[in-house]
């Protein structure tokens, strides 16, 4: 199981989880990641996690965003621990607070207590 925490800032709360990242070079990076639900891919990182992990980009993909307009983002392969497991993600290359997004929730269970500290979890569907 994935788990973090609800933080509050101002009258913000975020989901919170820690994620471990694998990247080139046996490089790898403790990442804080903002569960996202209007994300629709699996992860963002922005460019000094990209560089700190040595990611090469795989494509170029164009994303549409909550505004309507669309976006180009540099896609890179890395590997996530996910729920004890090592998995291969896609990371869309975006400035700004790491996102993890509904790919990356996919055959799982979210719950999230939206008060400060509230706890975060995320657990595969048995």
């Amino acid at each position: 199981m994935v788990t973090g925490r609800v933080i509050a800032s101002e009258a913000i709360l975020q989901p919170i989880v820690e994620l471990l990242i694998y990247g080139q070079s046996n490089t790898r990076a403790h990442v804080h990641a903002i569960v996202d639900t209007g994300f629709t891919e699996q992860l963002t990182l922005p460019g000094y996690a990209v560089n700190a992990l040595d990611l090469q980009p795989d494509i170029d993909e164009e994303l549409t965003m909550a505004d309507g307009e669309p976006k180009n983002f540099k896609v890179y392969s890395a590997t996530v621990d996910w729920n004890d497991q090592l998995q291969p993600v896609r990371v869309h290359r975006a400035e700004g607070a790491p996102l993890i997004g509904m790919a990356m929730l996919r055959d799982h269970d979210l719950h999230v207590r939206v008060v400060p500290d509230g706890p975060v979890s995320i657990a595969p569907i048995a």
